[in-house]
């Protein structure tokens, strides 16, 4: 028997509650620009998208620019705080961009979508959780709908002691995010990030997410995909390592029935 996606979270359970607001200092890499750019420039002109985890909101604002309507899912109250903010910023888009407190792409909506993406999402997947996961993704996308993802890899499983990957300044303090990880089976590893806020040389606050993270070997999710009626068109985990990309582990696939 499958195993249900869980993406949901409670005020008791949220991953983030503490450490969202550091996100965009410690998580943006430099190759974030690109990856952004990759799923904002498959957005349609007009369009109308669905995100599922849109986190802080990186790739939230830039494939608002393109569509009509954006709808977005995100779990985590402290996310969603994080987002929110970000889009009081900017009126514009305030008749654009719904976020709703969801967690299942099963989400009923009045009208197909023309774009489905999700970013650093699939690592929470379980692997006998995929398929179905991926075939509520399709039922949410209009014939000839594309869905967008990354985090295709074909890497082995990570085994590292913790060391510090980020650092990044605010004023006077200095933020710096430490990760470990090490193997719990084939394609699954436990991760831990170490989240810490240093000022005048001392460490005034100390946060941890740990957490399971599930390698998606690129095979398998083309299997999956093709299973419930999407076709691979792009990504590198489609046009190989030497891609741009390649080491975000892009995809992009299309629903190619007549619905």
């Amino acid at each position: 028997m499958a195993t249900a996606v869980d993406l949901s979270v409670s005020a008791d359970t949220d991953p983030y509650g503490r450490v969202a607001g550091l996100y965009d200092l410690l998580h943006i890499g430099p190759g974030s620009p690109e990856l952004v750019r990759f799923f904002a420039d498959r957005a349609p002109s007009g369009g109308r998208a669905l995100e599922i985890g849109p986190g802080t909101g990186r790739m939230t604002l830039a494939v608002a620019e393109h569509v009509d309507r954006l709808y977005c899912l995100e779990r985590s109250a402290s996310m969603r705080a994080v987002l929110y903010t970000k889009l009081a910023a900017r009126p514009e888009l305030r008749d654009r961009v719904t976020v709703l407190d969801a967690a299942s792409p099963d989400v009923p909506f009045d009208r197909p979508f023309d774009y489905v993406y999700l970013a650093a999402v699939l690592e929470h997947v379980p692997h006998d959780a995929r398929r179905d996961f991926f075939g509520a993704l399709a039922g949410q996308l209009a014939p000839g709908g594309v869905l967008a993802t990354d985090m295709v890899h074909d890497e082995p499983v990570p085994d590292q002691p913790e060391r510090e990957v980020r650092e990044a300044w605010q004023g006077d303090c200095r933020y710096t995010l430490s990760s470990a990880a090490s193997p719990l089976g084939p394609g699954l590893a436990l991760v831990r990030h170490v989240y810490r806020t240093w000022y005048r040389g001392e460490v005034v606050a100390t946060d941890t997410v740990q957490r399971r993270h599930f390698l998606h070997h690129p095979d398998d999710v083309l299997a999956d995909l093709a299973a419930v009626g999407l076709s691979p068109v792009d990504g590198s985990a489609v046009t190989g390592p030497d891609s741009p990309l390649a080491d975000k582990g892009t995809l992009v696939a299309r629903r190619t029935d007549a619905g």
